[in-house]
C-alpha cells in the first residue's frame, strides 16, 4: 500500500474542497413537516435543468442524512444553483 504525505494543510484542503465540486453559495432552509421526504421536498426546489435523483442524493449528502431518516422538525438546506 502507498502511503501519502500530506506538506501543505492549506493546498490539501483547497484539493478537497474542488475535488468535491458541492461547493454551494446559497441555500434554503426548510422545515421539514410530517409526510415530507427528500424526494418530496427536493420535488419543489430541483432546478429545471437538474435529474431530481442528482439533486436528491446532492441535498443528502450537503446536509448529512439519508433519504429515509427525516423527521418533523428537521431542518434541511436546500441548495440553490
Amino acid at each position: 500500500m502507498k502511503r501519502y504525505r500530506i506538506n501543505s494543510k492549506l493546498r490539501f484542503s483547497i484539493f478537497l474542497t474542488d475535488a468535491q465540486g458541492d461547493t454551494v453559495e446559497r441555500y434554503e432552509i426548510v422545515s421539514v413537516s410530517y409526510g415530507d421526504s427528500l424526494w418530496t421536498l427536493a420535488k419543489n426546489h430541483v432546478p429545471k435543468d437538474m435529474d431530481i435523483r442528482e439533486y436528491v442524493y446532492h441535498v443528502a449528502k450537503y446536509n448529512n442524512v439519508d433519504p429515509g431518516d427525516l423527521n418533523p422538525g428537521d431542518k434541511i438546506k436546500l441548495p440553490i444553483y
